[in-house]
């Protein structure tokens, strides 16, 4: 009973209130036990009747709107490299300004350190002195 004997199309007006009409196809399987047999729709596949005007009109609508989001798509990989590039830039500003950060203290820390080298040999000098 696995496969139908068999296979046939119908095609069924809508009802009232349903739109397009609906086509399905039904096996017939037979009973092992009884052989008895009975139908079984094994698929349905609904279809709207449209004027030609009204498909062709459909098609080219959907044909603009391919060719919009193809376009559209051209345009967000553009974004994305330009993204990737702008993050980059800024990255590298951010690590210049750090480097310029950093170059300033250590010039800072070097007249610092030229002080205290001085100092030093001030108080080196007034401790020889009382020696």
């Amino acid at each position: 009973m696995d496969t139908p004997e068999k296979v046939f199309s119908v095609i069924v007006e809508p009802k009232e209130g349903e739109r397009g009409l609906t086509q399905r196809k039904v096996g017939m399987y037979q009973c092992p036990k009884c052989g008895m047999k009975f139908p079984t729709i094994i698929s349905r596949q609904k279809y709207l009747l449209v004027a030609e005007e009204q498909l062709k009109k459909i098609q080219t609508d959907l044909q603009k709107l391919k060719d919009t989001n193809g376009e559209l798509e051209s345009k967000v990989e553009t974004l994305v490299k330009e993204q990737k590039g702008l993050v980059q830039a800024v990255k590298d500003k951010e690590s210049e300004g750090q480097l310029r950060s950093l170059e300033t203290k250590l010039e800072a820390l070097e007249k610092q350190v030229v002080y205290l080298r001085k100092e030093k040999g001030e108080l080196e000098d007034k401790v020889s002195k009382f020696r």
